[in-house]
């Protein structure tokens, strides 16, 4: 057992960044994760910090152009790539109009959006939880609904290899040791349509319905919260402590 790759989206909604090892610190989520984002302009929140539900932001839900967007995350910049235009910013972001103004050209009808930076992260849940999926577990649910196994489907922070498919639903209420890092082992993550978009250049329509007809569930991976900060590598071993 082991920790295959670690991921994180700096923009939600967008691809992902592959990462050789990140520090965790304890009850909070993974450095850089979602902390910025495309918000409509015409979906105001109730406060303009902090949390709030993902219904705000630009998603793969309701497009498949954040898919098609290409991102090359390098330290200092990232490029953009997209039906033959690109947009290559420095890292950290500006919040000015570049990204915003760049992506409205693939929405004509919409009205716009605003990228904004919440430091604390914008996440599906309001909790401040790392998320895990098991390659197996994404192996055996892509057979069954006869889709491409690809976790980018999961958009997880940690993908963990070396396991039995669904391995992981055990562990619900253990410790899990990885390098340096203790975690607790909260709750399985129940997955939305979202999941349909395979990133890979398709969309799977009546994916959630395949899967909780083939294999009964709706749930691929688990969400964790950092009980011991410290640093995690690719490669780590994992160590369960049932309690």
């Amino acid at each position: 057992m082991h920790l295959a790759s670690i991921m994180r989206y700096p923009i939600k909604g967008f691809a992902g960044e592959s990462l050789l090892q990140a520090d965790l610190a304890p009850q909070q989520r993974m450095t850089g994760d979602r902390i910025y984002a495309l918000q409509h302009r015409d979906r105001v929140p109730p406060q303009d910090i902090g949390w709030r539900p993902k219904k705000y932001f630009i998603q793969s839900v309701q497009t498949d152009i954040l898919a098609e967007i290409d991102v090359h995350w390098s330290a200092d910049h990232a490029l953009f790539n997209c039906q033959g235009r690109s947009l290559s910013l420095p890292r950290p972001f500006d919040l000015d109009e570049s990204l915003a103004a760049w992506v409205a050209q693939f929405f004509p009808d919409a009205s716009g959006f605003e990228f904004i930076h919440e430091p604390t992260g914008l996440t599906d849940e309001p909790e401040a939880f790392i998320s895990l999926v098991n390659q197996a577990t994404v192996d055996a649910i892509a057979v069954s609904t006869a889709t491409q196994a690809n976790p980018a489907r999961y958009r997880s922070n940690l993908v963990v290899d070396g396991l039995p498919p669904f391995a992981e639903t055990d562990w619900i209420g253990a410790e899990l040791h990885i390098g340096e890092v203790t975690f607790d082992v909260i709750e399985p993550i129940v997955r939305c349509l979202a999941t349909e978009c395979d990133w890979q250049g398709g969309r799977d329509k009546g994916f959630l319905t395949r899967l909780n007809e083939s294999l009964n569930t709706d749930h691929c991976g688990v969400f964790l919260k950092t009980r011991v900060g410290g640093r995690l590598q690719t490669g780590d071993s994992l160590v369960i402590h049932h309690k």
